[in-house]
This record gives C-alpha cells, structure tokens and sequence, in this order.
C-alpha cells in the first residue's frame, strides 16, 4: 500500500500515471460524485464533466480524467468522508456533526485572518495566520483519520492524498511516494517546503518551531504566489515547481521585519 502526496498541477500527472499503473486499486483523494463513472466510461464528455464539476483545477481534472480513462484492469475509487460531509451540511444542513463544527473553527479562523489584512496591522495577520494554521491542521488530522478508517487495506493499492495528508500514510501504515521530491530528484535540486507548509504541520505534529517568522513568510509567499494553473511546455518542464521553489528560497533568506517591509510595501500599492 502506499500513499502518493502530490498536488493538482499538471505537471504532476506523469509522476501518478506511473504509479497509478504499478496498482491494481486506485483511491483518488475526492468525495463521490454521481458523474464520475459515467466519465471515465466514456458515456459523458470530459468538457461537460469538468463543467459540471465546478473545480479549480480544470486543466488538471481534465487530464486526470484522460489519463484515468486509460488506464485498464483498475479498481477506481473516490474516498474523501470529511468533504463528503461537510457537502451534506451545504445542501441539506445535516451531517456528522463533529465535521459541523470542524468547519466553523477553521471557518472563523479563515475569516479573522482575512478581515486582519482590512487593518493593515502585520503582526495582527502573523497572528491570524498562525490561529489558522492551528485549526487548519485539527482539520487535517480529522480527514485523515476519517479517510484512513473508511479505506479498506488491500495489497497493491495506492492512495492519492495531498502533500499535508501524512498523517494517512501513518494511521494507514503505508509507504509514503512524495511528488515534490520526486521532480526535485529529477532536476538535480533540493526540495524546500513552503513556510506555510512547516507552519501547519508543526501544529499537527505538536512540534516547537519559530511560528511568527514562518507564518511572516508564508505571507510573502502566498503574496506573491501565481494563483493560476500553469501548464508544462516540454516534457521535463515544471513551471509550478520551478516558480514555488524560488519564491521558497526567497522568503527563507527573510527575517520578521524584511518580512513586513516586502508585505506592506506590496500591499501598499494594491
């Protein structure tokens, strides 16, 4: 069994497709949805399913799908209970109401730290962002434990999961495939991880770390990160990666004050 941590970039694809293919039982990282066999059976158009889907990574859904489609002899499975119930508390107001008030801390959470920025107080939004980051990662140990008690072991079965979901690989006892360093491997660099990412999982491991100068970071980071799915021009082209991994070793050179400098002089001209 093992646990692929990985993102939705497209670059990413060719990395799964080799793994996926090593399986016999696929588990996507998703809630069920009433379209999805349809699509990869061919009987509903790609285009159509990713309209109707609504995501934020079209470009990547679309090619996950046509790289699912060809893939034979696979058991495919979407198995993802905490999105799962909090879409239940969306359309119809009732679910697991442990899910209920998960998603209302770590929704007053979000909002106290978007509401900071109205202030333009940078240690105030240090502040929000590492109570975010707190409740952020209660959210993700909830998911994993749910996820990993609604999948059944088997031999010959690989999970996909986000890159902040190891805590699955560790109820799961699985091996643990990591995306990232795999394309950092292949480039001939050293993966770095994102000062938000340290942050979280500082929380989730109930680790001690330097929470104002991470959570200063991230915000430079997630400032100045493009927000828009970027695509690979050539095989063995990572623009994701690329653009991630230098905006990392930028803000790692930061102090707390450059920090401030680089996030007030930035928002000052929005």
């Amino acid at each position: 069994m093992k646990v692929v941590l990985t993102s939705h970039r497209v670059e990413n694809l060719s990395f799964i497709k080799k793994e996926f293919e090593k399986a016999s039982i696929i588990i996507l990282e998703e809630p069920k949805n009433d379209l999805f066999h349809d699509v990869i059976e061919g009987k509903l158009e790609i285009e159509e399913y990713v309209r109707r889907l609504d995501t934020p990574f079209p470009i990547y859904t679309k090619k996950l799908v046509e790289m699912l489609r060809n893939l034979k002899g696979k058991e495919i499975l979407q198995v993802e209970p905490y999105l799962e119930e909090v879409e239940k508390l969306r359309t119809f107001n009732s679910g697991d109401e442990r899910v209920r008030e998960m998603e209302r801390k770590v929704n007053m959470a979000y909002i106290d730290y978007t509401e900071s920025f109205l202030k333009s107080d940078f240690d105030e939004v240090v502040e929000k962002v590492i109570r975010f980051a707190q409740a952020d990662a209660e959210r993700f140990i909830m998911r994993d434990r749910m996820r990993a008690d609604a999948i059944e072991p088997a031999d010959n079965q690989v999970i996909e999961a986000g890159l902040m979901h190891r805590k699955l690989a560790e109820f799961l006892d699985a091996e643990v495939v990591n995306i990232p360093e795999m394309i950092a491997e292949k480039i001939g660099a050293k993966y770095l991880e994102s000062p938000g990412n340290i942050l979280t999982q500082a929380f989730i491991n109930g680790e001690e770390c330097d929470f104002n100068l991470l959570a200063a970071r991230n915000l430079v980071f997630v400032t100045l990160l493009e927000k828009k799915e970027m695509t690979p021009d050539f095989e063995g082209d990572f623009p994701h990666f690329i653009h991630e991994q230098k905006l990392v070793r930028f803000v790692n050179k930061l102090d707390y004050e450059k920090c401030r400098k680089v996030f007030t002089k930035f928002w000052s001209h929005k």
